[in-house]
């Protein structure tokens, strides 16, 4: 029947395209199938960024490093929140990968690798991504994509919702139930699935459901609606990692709706732009001192304010005198968005009445900056800042308010060693996978941001599945997957027997 495939691929994106060239290497009848217009899902907005230990570009640079490292790093960034098991799998994988996309054409930028600089840094440079940022990715994955599908092995439908996942009587994977743009129903039948179809931060309601907060940033993917979770849930699958919620420190919103898109970044990272302002929350109480060296320090603290949100709080003189906040943004656009009322900036003649417009209380941000003040005159600050250039005492003074917000999923499917989803009974539902965004930030870097840990997992975990984990009917010469140091590689599914790898 022309609607039977030996593969179908829930998402045409950073996981799931990977995951649809390497099967169509192994067998034909490959259906992909998107609810977006266009390939590519998030990699559109993506920086595109990946880490991997081992590559090949290390190597031409005399960069020693290993997959032991790289997961060593992960353990230390996330003080051991992220999942031990599903991390190992990527990194052990993962220069497999970048090392494929290097072949395909991809560059990285010249003088990368890096270690890192919006997040906690690696301690060896294996931080990489293109010009194009995700972009970059996109477009060297799209052509053996686009050959599979030339070939006639891979079939492509886009526009195209998955409303349902089909089992038989007996509860095996059966296929899936479809609508595309215009309305029409169809099914597809396979007896192997990979959901790949991204998170769910464009789903508010979900959004609030699994963060506790509301989805202040309207800056996701649009189709990321958690169909992934959706799908998975409705056949009793559990999901994992929402004790692991993580935001950025903050940006500048251009209005008050919830969500709203975002205006600015403010530079935070005191190594780029060492703070004069001192950061308050809704009380007006200092909260973090103002040059705390470790970014993931910062972004741990924000998540016990009110609202995930604080204020930037200085004076006229702070403004003349310091480097501008932003860098797409001047000090004399400061001051006109501040007179002008415009949405988070704020001006006053007294800090009271600053406190009133900006919705903070006034007798504690007055007592703030008494106590800031005195600090800065002795040198000794009760949250240990050591930068303190000046006092805030010069009219008028300035707050802008900064909201801490996520554009990655936390919360995810709960999948075994081979990526198998995993029921309300702690067994795998035969035949059906997942990878991408849809096992959640949370599990692949716990309760912090590891750089490039989520795009890399996606595009190795994609091509594992597709290369060698996913049975398609005839025994695969490469069918092994690479093992933690100390392990010979072996076929993926007898890790767990090995005792090195488990249902996680």
């Amino acid at each position: 029947m022309e609607n039977n495939f030996n593969l179908i691929v829930i998402g045409a994106g950073t996981a799931g395209i990977p995951a649809a060239v390497f099967a169509s290497r192994r067998t034909n009848k490959i259906l992909v199938i998107d609810s977006a217009p266009e390939i590519g899902g998030t990699l559109h907005l993506s920086s595109g960024q990946m880490s991997a230990a081992g590559t090949k570009l290390q190597k031409r640079k005399g960069i020693k490093d290993s997959p032991k490292l790289h997961l060593e790093d992960i353990i230390r960034i996330s003080k051991g929140t992220a999942n031990y098991e599903l991390a190992k799998l990527a990194v052990y994988n993962a220069s497999e990968t970048l090392d494929w996309l290097e072949d395909l054409g991809f560059k990285a930028l010249n003088d990368h690798p890096v270690k890192g600089k919006a997040h906690e840094p690696y301690s060896v440079n294996r931080y990489v991504w293109g010009e194009e940022l995700g972009l970059s990715i996109l477009k060297t994955i799209n052509q053996p994509f686009k050959k599979a599908i030339s070939d006639g092995k891979v079939s492509l439908e886009l526009n195209t919702r998955v409303t349902g996942i089909l089992t038989t009587d007996s509860g095996d994977i059966e296929g899936v139930s479809v609508k595309t743009k215009s309305g029409d129903t169809k099914k597809f039948f396979s007896n192997k699935i990979i959901i790949a179809s991204g998170g769910y931060v464009a789903n508010t309601s979900m959004y609030k459901r699994f963060s506790g907060h509301p989805a202040y940033g309207n800056h996701s993917y649009p189709y990321c609606l958690g169909d992934s979770i959706s799908l998975a849930e409705n056949l009793n699958a559990q999901t994992w990692g929402k004790d692991n919620y993580v935001t950025s420190f903050g940006v500048i919103m251009h209005s008050y709706d919830v969500p709203s898109t975002v205006r600015l970044r403010q530079i935070h990272w005191p190594e780029r732009r060492k703070p004069w302002e001192i950061y308050v929350n809704k009380q007006g109480k200092r909260f973090i001192r103002e040059d705390e060296p470790s970014v993931d320090n910062r972004e741990h603290a924000i998540l016990n304010q009110p609202d995930l949100r604080h204020w930037i709080i200085f004076d006229s003189e702070i403004l003349q005198n310091s480097s501008s906040l932003f860098n797409d943004f001047s000090k004399e656009e400061i001051d006109e968005a501040a007179k002008n009322n415009e949405p988070m900036f704020y001006k006053s003649d007294d800090v009271a009445s600053l406190a009133n417009k900006a919705g903070i209380n006034a007798a504690n941000l007055e007592s703030t900056i008494k106590n800031y003040n005195a600090a800065q005159s002795s040198g000794v600050d009760f949250l240990k800042r050591k930068y303190m250039p000046k006092q805030i005492n010069k009219p008028p003074y300035y707050a802008i308010r900064s909201q801490a917000m996520s554009v990655s999923s936390t919360v995810g499917l709960k999948v075994n060693g081979n990526l198998e989803i995993i029921n309300d009974n702690n067994r795998p539902i035969k035949g059906l996978y997942a990878a991408g965004e849809a096992l959640g930030q949370g599990a692949l870097m716990g309760s912090s941001f590891c750089g490039g840990m989520l795009v890399t997992p996606a595009l190795t975990f994609g091509r594992l599945l597709g290369e060698k984990i996913i049975p398609l009917g005839f025994k695969s010469k490469g069918n092994e997957v690479n093992g933690p140091e100390g392990l010979e590689p072996t076929r993926f599914g007898d890790w767990e027997k090995n005792g090195r790898c488990s249902d996680f």
